[in-house]
């Protein structure tokens, strides 16, 4: 499946500008990030996968049988398909607080394994970019996820 079919079956508005948190568009959102975060280091450790399957389904409510088409889709897709195109719907529609709660969810992933490696600490510095997220806000959400 293409990139903007994905888009537009999972997470393209519908009715309004409005998105919500609870709304498809989010979590198909947050899930593309974060599996793209488990991956960045190119070595997505079990660990990794297990906390970013966790995250999907305690946070987002999202079935196992779409979090494997999900995993599926981030593995054959070019993280710059489909990433640009995720941060600007995220930086456009969701507000500070929805932002937040990604790029903790991103720390998450990243320190699964416990270390983060380079290519993951530059993957979420580029995420937060993206959506409008400050340098205090990458630290914040970071020394969170330490404790």
């Amino acid at each position: 499946m293409s990139f903007s079919t994905f888009f537009d079956l999972y997470m393209r508005e519908r009715e309004n500008d409005t998105l919500k948190r609870g709304g498809v568009e989010f979590r198909y959102a947050s899930a593309a990030l974060l599996i793209a975060c488990a991956n960045a280091d190119l070595d997505e450790s079990a660990e990794e996968q297990k906390a970013v399957r966790e995250l999907l389904v305690e946070t987002f409510g999202i079935p196992e049988r779409t979090i494997q088409k999900l995993f599926n889709f981030a593995y054959d897709a070019s993280e710059d398909s489909y990433l640009n195109e995720i941060t600007a719907l995220v930086d456009e529609h969701f507000p500070s607080e929805d932002k937040r709660s990604i790029l903790n969810n991103l720390w998450h992933v990243a320190l699964a394994d416990g270390r983060i490696d380079e290519e993951e600490e530059t993957f979420i510095l580029r995420v937060a970019a993206a959506i409008g997220l400050t340098a205090e806000d990458v630290e914040d959400a970071k020394n969170t996820s330490d404790n």
